[in-house]
């Protein structure tokens, strides 16, 4: 087993032990899904030589959430990470080394942010060329 996924594991128990020790029943269905619905992340990678791009969502831990993403692009770089809501990567349609990334509450609001920045790093034209949206 990888060192990470041995860390993400023993995060979720470390976590699980904290319930049970303040008394939070395992078996209270409507707290652990409260619980379990915090711990939403996702990221995007991307990979500047080829173009290429993963990215993943709804994982239990960051650590989970980038190798989600870097497994689907193994050249690419994780370039945002995030809990909750929604990611996007924008690239200058003339200069491809103006890139930014940015989150927001919906997929709208995090392409918005990530273009807006883009443009005011004299981006001019700007694409998005990746986004994802943790479930809510």
């Amino acid at each position: 087993m990888e060192l990470s996924k041995i860390r993400s594991a023993m995060k979720v128990a470390g976590l699980s032990m904290a319930m049970i020790t303040l008394g939070i029943s395992v078996s209270d269905c409507s707290l652990v899904r409260l619980f379990l619905k915090s711990q939403k992340h996702a990221a995007i990678a991307f990979d500047e030589k080829t173009g290429g791009w993963g990215y993943s969502y709804d994982q239990l831990t960051e650590d989970l959430a980038k190798q989600a993403a870097t497994a689907k692009c193994p050249t690419c770089t994780v370039r945002l990470s995030w809990n909750q809501g929604c990611g996007a990567l924008a690239q200058s349609a003339a200069k491809k080394d103006v890139m930014t990334a940015a989150t927001g509450t919906t997929r709208l609001a995090a392409e918005g942010a990530a273009k807006a920045e883009c443009l005011s790093k004299g981006g001019g034209t700007c694409n998005i060329v990746v986004w994802a949206c943790n479930s809510k």
